[in-house]
């Protein structure tokens, strides 16, 4: 905001304020705020409603005062008062008309004025503030479009977009079943957060179902389960979301190896030496809508449905846009020098500790590296 002038308006501009009828304009004038002139309207405005007056063609009509001799100068900054309601209500657009071609100083004036004298004249009666640097800001059509997009809504991207449709259309099922199912929202795209669970059971299944988790099918619980029991490493399962019924289900077919699809995303849970790892691929040719469903699951997934239906917990949780780097190398690469060390060591033998300080211990192991040194009390010798 521009630093305030301090011109005041006169006592003459304030009372002509007061009791003004038509459509006044104000400029600076020997550093001081002084009414320049009023304009009466073509219509008689303090005759009608207020709705009437702000609404009838007379008022678009008006706009043509600007256009009489001595009213608009082109180099001339002014303010205009621009009546859009009836007294008793009385309120106004205020127009800053400041050319382009004006004056550097006059310029620097009015820009520095206008909050002073819109506060003097009292901003409840000066609702709308419009900007004008030439003619053509003072129309009719200049006035529509700024109301337009003063009142318009705020850009979206594409994906903002789309997520928007999704809450639209999850919201008008939502309405029209009453607000009775509770299998609604489950992605948490929708709005539910809520991550509490029910009773749980022996199997780590609750009879009330887990609020804000997707169901899984129970192929899929099963598969995922006999890997983390006892499957072999480099053995995985991969995972895919229907996104019809919202339910994790195995994916068909399953990948050889560590071959996922190039299209679509999908949640692999692949058995190292180590422990259960997940990977989630996202790839960028995947459709929006699924994008956004996977990627707002992938967090309740492994932290909340996983253990839940299969009793099972990863070690690590990595993520990629591109299937084609994904193989035993790039694992071991993204889980750090420790993890590789771990799969290369034969079963039953402990990997000694190097004290590098560069690898990241797994659960249950423990960091026997090399420890610092206490430092040296303050003011004493080594």
């Amino acid at each position: 905001m521009a630093a305030q002038s301090g011109i005041a308006p006169t006592q003459e501009l304030t009372d002509l304020w007061t009791t003004a009828l038509a459509d006044p304009q104000i400029v600076i004038k020997d550093e001081q705020l002084v009414p320049s002139g009023t304009f009466t309207s073509t219509s008689p405005t303090s005759s009608l409603g207020e709705e009437d007056a702000a609404s009838d063609a007379a008022f678009a009509e008006d706009f043509a005062l600007f256009d009489q001799d001595g009213v608009v100068e082109e180099n001339v900054p002014a303010y205009y008062a621009y009546r859009i309601t009836a007294p008793p209500a009385s309120t106004f657009a205020f127009f800053s008309y400041v050319p382009d071609h004006a004056p550097v100083r006059q310029k620097m004036l009015y820009a520095s004025t206008q909050n002073t004298l819109v506060k003097s004249l009292g901003d409840s009666r000066l609702p709308l503030s419009i900007f004008a640097t030439s003619k053509s800001d003072l129309t009719h059509a200049s006035y529509l479009s700024h109301i337009e997009h003063s009142t318009a809504s705020a850009p979206l991207t594409a994906r903002e977009a789309e997520m928007a449709s999704i809450r639209a259309a999850e919201a008008s099922e939502a309405a029209s079943s009453g607000g009775n199912d509770t299998r609604q929202g489950r992605s948490m795209i929708f709005g539910n957060h809520d991550l509490e669970t029910g009773e749980q059971g022996a199997d780590g299944e609750g009879q009330n179902e887990a609020r804000g988790v997707l169901p899984w099918a129970d192929e899929a619980k099963e598969k995922v389960r006999e890997l983390g029991e006892s499957g072999e490493p480099g053995q995985s399962v991969a995972l895919e979301i229907d996104i019809s019924t919202e339910t994790v289900v195995l994916s068909t077919p399953q990948p050889s190896s560590l071959s996922l699809p190039t299209s679509s995303p999908c949640y692999l849970f692949y058995k190292h030496a180590a422990g259960l790892v997940l990977i989630y691929s996202c790839p960028p040719s995947s459709p929006i809508k699924s994008r956004l469903i996977y990627s707002s699951a992938v967090l309740v997934l492994y932290k909340v449905a996983l253990p839940q239906f299969t009793g099972q917990k990863i070690s690590k949780k990595l993520e990629t846009d591109s299937p084609d780097e994904v193989d035993a190398a790039w694992i071991d690469s993204e889980l750090g020098p420790s993890v590789a060390t771990v799969s290369s060591t034969p079963s039953g033998t402990e990997t000694p500790a190097t004290g590098s300080g560069t690898s990241t211990p797994l659960q249950g192991q423990k960091d026997e590296g090399m420890k610092f040194a206490r430092p040296a009390r303050p003011g004493r010798k080594r």
